[in-house]
């Protein structure tokens, strides 16, 4: 073990036993131990110690933080008054709503139930406060494997998952905020074929495009960017509460002419009316801070009096009489506590967590749930609907710079800026064609700092000897870091219980590549990506794609189907847009309520009955603000 002291008062406090504070792990290059060998400390504020040791492999090696930067605290206000307090609480108190799940949709109804003052609204969520990493765009790839991430993996899978030890690393936020508030901050909506085609599975047309779009517009606002409203106005929001900002790059001008030569035009906007092309994408940060709905739509309603707000309290069941829901069961500080609902409960416990709790409560699969010996209440199927958008990952050296790097320790404004040029691409095989096929996610990494394995290992979890090969292979060159995702699979994977026990984590199932189309289709989009390597721009970068000398695929010749099958094998991974498992027309109906009861409604990624084209996140709130509007036209005489 290794300390640094970076004042002799701090080593003073260090001595005297001051508390040092978990963090997460990181690399032994991580950005905090730069950060203090070349940060100007009058600048940063203080520091008081860093700690670390070494292990074999980079991404196992620990950091630990026991002092935050005074001045990045107090500038950015990021202390205990971001969030709501921790409720007093007692057992069978009776509240009009209680919500299951403070994430990203939980945090939006509770929100606009609470807004008006009038219904007592109690939200309960099993995790803390973000901790202020997860406030900074800078340290977005330190989140997974943390306290916050509750680092779910799939069931063994050798044929989908062989790149990640045959299981499938699945993220899933434990924190106020959910997993906005630790996702890659790209805020896209997908087509608009999307919502029209909930309307027709659901026979219910206030979910086509037209009629969400309100909601998306009401959830953003995007005042800070002129040209996007000057262009695009009447699809955007501006007084909503989550900022929206891009960050464009002149010099990525030359990556974009190449992947338009292609077929693929530049759009300025996604979020508009065009759902194809490549684009600088809005990121969910404002203000310097993530616009995590932990904070921005609580922080209106979080000291009013009929807001309540139980932090690590892990609710365990659904209480019925007869076929109403009328309390929850939840465990705080080792006690167990009902809380009553007089109006409703909303379920937003997540893709994963909300079927866990249908399933434990008796709603679910019969068979599944009588070989628990729990009694079942109603027969649906939950968890049978697990969507995700399946992708690979392709990583190209390029000679030079396609964009200017700044020195990121010099100065702290870097520090609350998204860290990568990024491009993001929505992209169809037919160029004449309006909605896409598939996604691409492009990251830009300088080769002096091992983003490329952080990104690999910590992010996505790959297998060390994948990611060293690309990081040695990307040896002062520039890598693309390219994530490449279908976003019309066809193959569903499942979310079971694995015992009674609410504490023992689901059983997860991606279903990857089980219907083979799938995987015909990956190899479609590889080849379709690959064609800017082609054009002129890219030549003249002497780009070319690294790790394709993988030994497991040494049979296989190179460039042909065969061997991109066994490419996508070895590189696979989910992008953590995971939806679907309790979906509208199955299990709930369009106005969310689950089937077959009363006083119960289930509110998250999980109703989704097909996945968007882009990262749910956008598409998760607007449902949110969708349902709160029906919530409370429902409950307006109750």
């Amino acid at each position: 073990m290794f300390i640094l002291h970076l004042s002799s008062k701090d080593e003073e406090k260090m001595e005297k036993g001051s508390n040092i504070y978990p963090a997460h792990s990181c690399s032994f290059e991580s950005r905090w131990l730069k950060l203090c060998r070349k940060t100007s400390f009058r600048k940063l504020g203080k520091v008081t110690l860093l700690s670390y040791k070494m292990g074999a492999s980079l991404s196992n090696q620990l950091l630990t933080a026991a002092q935050i930067p005074f001045t990045m605290l107090t500038t950015l206000g990021l202390d205990k008054t971001l969030w709501p307090k921790q409720a007093i609480i007692e057992n069978n108190t009776m509240h009009d709503y209680i919500i299951v799940g403070g994430g990203t949709a939980g945090c939006v109804v509770a929100r606009r139930l609470a807004e008006s003052g009038r219904d007592s609204v109690m939200l309960l969520e099993e995790g803390g406060d973000p901790p202020f990493l997860a406030m900074i765009a800078y340290f977005f790839d330190e989140l997974p494997n943390s306290p916050i991430d509750r680092n779910y993996t799939s069931t063994r899978d050798p044929y989908a998952a062989r790149g990640q030890n045959n299981y499938t690393k699945l993220t899933s936020g434990i924190t106020l905020g959910g997993s906005a508030s630790l996702n890659h901050f790209i805020h896209l909506r997908g087509s608009r074929l999307d919502y029209n085609d909930w309307a027709k599975i659901t026979g219910d047309d206030s979910w086509n495009y037209e009629n969400v779009l309100p909601y998306f517009k009401k959830s953003e606002n995007v005042c800070e960017d002129d040209k996007i409203l000057k262009k695009n106005c009447k699809y955007h929001g501006t007084n909503g509460p989550i900022g929206l900002t891009r960050q464009p790059e002149k010099k990525l001008a030359g990556v974009l002419k190449a992947f338009a030569e292609v077929g693929n035009p530049t759009v300025l906007d996604l979020n508009a009316n065009k759902d194809v092309g490549y684009t600088e994408p809005q990121y969910t940060l404002a203000k310097s801070l993530r616009q995590t709905p932990g904070y921005v739509y609580l922080k209106t309603v979080k000291d009013k009096p009929n807001f309540h707000v139980s932090k690590h309290t892990k609710v365990t069941r659904i209480i019925f009489e007869g076929n109403v829901a009328v309390a929850v069961e939840a465990m705080y500080k080792g006690k167990m506590y009902v809380f009553r609902a007089r109006k409703e409960i909303i379920i937003s416990a997540g893709v994963f967590n909300t079927p866990q709790l249908l399933m434990l409560s008796g709603i679910g699969p019969r068979n599944h749930l009588e070989s628990f010996n729990i009694k079942v209440l109603k027969d649906l199927p939950v968890g049978e609907n697990l969507i995700d958008h399946v992708s690979v990952t392709l990583i190209h050296k390029l000679k030079e710079y396609p964009v200017a790097f700044p020195d990121i320790f010099a100065e702290i404004p870097y520090l609350v800026k998204y860290p990568l040029p990024t491009l993001a691409g929505s992209v169809a095989f037919d160029k004449s064609q309006d909605y896409p096929d598939y996604h691409v996610l492009n990251w830009f990494l300088r080769h002096d700092l091992p983003y490329l394995t952080l990104i690999c290992e910590r992010i996505f979890g790959m297998r060390n000897d994948i990611c060293e090969r690309w990081q040695k292979q990307v040896t002062k060159r520039v890598a693309m870091y390219s994530i490449l995702s279908n976003v019309q699979p066809k193959s569903r994977g499942t979310v079971r219980l694995r015992s009674k026990n609410p504490y023992a984590d689901p059983v997860i199932k991606t279903g990857f590549y089980t219907n083979r189309d799938d995987l015909r289709t990956m190899v479609k989009i590889i080849k379709d990506f690959l064609a800017v390597d082609g054009t002129e721009y890219f030549r003249k970068l002497d780009s070319e794609v690294a790790g394709l000398d993988l030994p497991e695929c040494a049979g296989e010749k190179k460039g042909t189907d065969k061997f991109w099958e066994c490419y996508i094998k070895e590189h696979t991974h989910s992008r953590y847009h995971s939806v679907g498992t309790c979906p509208m027309g199955k299990v709930v109906d369009s106005k969310l309520r689950v089937l077959g009861v009363k006083k119960l409604r289930v509110v998250d990624a999980s109703v989704m009955p097909e996945i968007p084209c882009a990262p749910p996140n956008a598409a998760v709130i607007m449902v949110a603000e969708k349902a709160s509007d029906i919530i409370k036209k429902d409950n307006r005489n109750v």
